[in-house]
C-alpha cells in the first residue's frame, strides 16, 4: 500500500469537532479573562472612592465593601460562563446589614403530610446536600395542624406539631447555605436599647423566614454577650453562654469557665465569635444531657414552656418549643423537655427563655400560641434569613 493509505482520517478525529473544542475553550478562557479586567477595575475603583472613615468605622466598611464586591464578581463570572463551565453561585450576608433580603412570597406553603412535602425535599437536595433529616415519615405529627415550609435556594425551614404528655411540641428544622443566614436581631437595633417588641413585629422588620424568641438579653443582666462580634457586656460567671462562630457552628462556655473579660475576649477572638445567646443551660453537648440539678435562670425544676436552639448537623438547625393548645396543657421539666430534643436525635442544643417569652414565626405569623394567648414584648430575636436578594 502507498503511503497515502496510512494517512487516511479516522472516523472520530473530524476536524470540525476539534475546531469546535477549541471555539469553546477560547471563548471560555477570553470570557473570564474580560470579567476579571473589570473585576479588578471595579476593585480598584471601590478603594479608591467613597468618604474617609476613621479606625474600626473604616475597617468594617471595608470588609462589608468586600464581601459585597466578591459575591459580586463570583456570580458575575457564573453568569459569564453559563453553558461554557459551571461555577457555583455563592450568596451570604454582612452582619452590618440589619435587614435582611425579602424572601420570596411563594417559597412558603404548608402540607397536611409527609408525602405531601416529599417534592419540596427533591427541589432541596443540592442543599440538604446528603445530610439526614429530623423530620421523617414516622414522626407523630399532630392532626390537629399542619406541616409549615419555606425552600429558596439557600435555606429550608420545615416546622412541624406534636403531641408529647399532653403538651404541643413544635419543632422548626432549617439548613441553610451560608453561616451568615443564621442571625440575631437587638429591638432598637443597637446594643443596650431599651425598647421592646413582639418577636412578629422583630420578624418582619428584619424579613426573616423564620424567627424565634432570644434570650432576652435585657431582663438578664448578667452573662458574656457579643454581638457584631464584640464584647458587649461581661457581668457575673452563673450562666452558661451559647456562642455562634462564622461557621454557624454552637460552641459552649459552662458557668466559671471564662473567669475575665480578658479571658472572654479571647475566646471570641480565638474561634471568631459573631454573636452569643445568654439564658441556658446547656442541655446536650456532643449527645449528652448536661442539665444542672439548680439554675440561676429558666427554674429547670419547675414546669414551664420551654424553648431551645440545637445543631442538627453543618449549617443545620432545630429550634424546638413547647405552648398549650386546644385542651393539651401540660408543661415539663428542663429535663423531660432535653429528652425529647435527644431522641429526635439531636446532640446539641442550649435553652432560650421560656414561659410566655416562646415564640415561633414564619412568614411574620405566629406559629405557636403564647403562654396566656398573648406575645410578650422583648428584647431581641434569633432568625434565619435567605441569601437571595429581594425577588429571589
Amino acid at each position: 500500500m502507498s503511503d497515502n493509505t496510512n494517512q487516511e482520517m479516522m472516523p472520530d478525529q473530524d476536524p470540525r469537532s476539534n475546531l469546535n473544542v477549541l471555539r469553546v475553550v477560547t471563548t471560555a478562557v477570553g470570557t473570564l479573562f474580560c470579567v476579571v479586567i473589570l473585576a479588578v477595575f471595579c476593585y480598584n475603583f471601590i478603594l479608591s472612592s467613597g468618604t474617609k472613615e476613621s479606625g474600626s468605622q473604616a475597617k468594617a466598611a471595608d470588609v462589608t465593601i468586600m464581601d459585597k464586591y466578591d459575591m459580586f464578581v463570583t456570580n458575575k463570572i457564573s453568569d459569564a460562563l453559563d453553558g461554557v463551565l459551571s461555577i457555583e453561585k455563592v450568596y451570604w450576608l454582612s452582619d452590618s446589614d440589619q435587614v435582611a433580603p425579602e424572601p420570596n412570597p411563594a417559597g412558603y406553603g404548608e402540607v397536611s403530610s409527609y408525602e405531601e412535602l416529599l417534592p419540596i425535599l427533591e427541589k432541596a437536595a443540592d442543599l440538604i446536600d446528603g445530610q439526614t433529616l429530623a423530620i421523617t415519615p414516622d414522626r407523630p405529627f399532630w392532626n390537629g395542624d399542619t406541616i409549615h415550609y419555606y425552600y429558596d435556594e439557600t435555606i429550608l425551614v420545615i416546622t412541624w406539631k406534636e403531641i408529647v404528655d399532653k403538651c404541643v411540641y413544635t419543632v422548626s428544622e432549617v439548613k441553610i447555605a451560608h453561616p451568615s443566614q443564621f442571625r440575631r436581631f437587638l429591638a432598637g437595633g443597637e446594643f443596650g436599647s431599651d425598647k421592646q417588641h413582639l418577636t412578629t413585629e422583630m420578624s418582619a422588620s428584619v424579613n426573616a423566614v423564620m424567627a424565634s424568641s432570644g434570650d432576652f438579653y435585657t431582663y438578664c443582666k448578667v452573662g458574656t454577650v457579643v454581638y457584631e462580634g464584640q464584647l458587649r457586656r461581661f457581668e457575673g460567671e452563673d450562666v452558661d453562654t451559647c456562642f455562634i462562630n462564622d461557621e454557624g457552628d454552637l460552641l459552649f462556655a459552662y458557668r466559671g469557665q471564662l473567669k475575665s473579660e480578658e479571658e472572654a475576649k479571647k475566646f471570641i477572638e480565638d474561634n471568631n465569635v459573631r454573636f452569643s445567646l445568654v439564658f441556658g443551660p446547656v442541655l446536650l453537648d456532643n449527645g449528652e444531657i448536661k442539665v444542672p440539678r439548680t439554675y440561676s435562670r429558666g427554674q429547670v425544676e419547675g414546669t414551664y414552656s420551654r424553648a431551645a436552639i440545637c445543631q442538627w448537623d453543618k449549617l443545620h438547625y432545630l429550634v424546638v418549643n413547647t405552648s398549650q393548645e386546644q385542651g393539651y396543657f401540660n408543661r415539663h421539666k428542663t429535663r423531660f423537655f432535653t429528652e425529647f430534643i435527644q431522641k429526635l436525635g439531636c446532640n446539641t442544643a442550649y435553652a432560650l427563655d421560656g414561659g410566655q417569652t416562646t415564640a415561633i414565626v414564619m412568614n411574620d405569623e405566629l406559629v405557636t400560641l403564647p403562654d396566656y394567648g398573648t406575645q410578650r414584648r422583648i428584647s431581641d430575636i434569633i432568625y434565619f434569613a435567605t441569601a437571595l436578594p429581594d425577588g429571589g
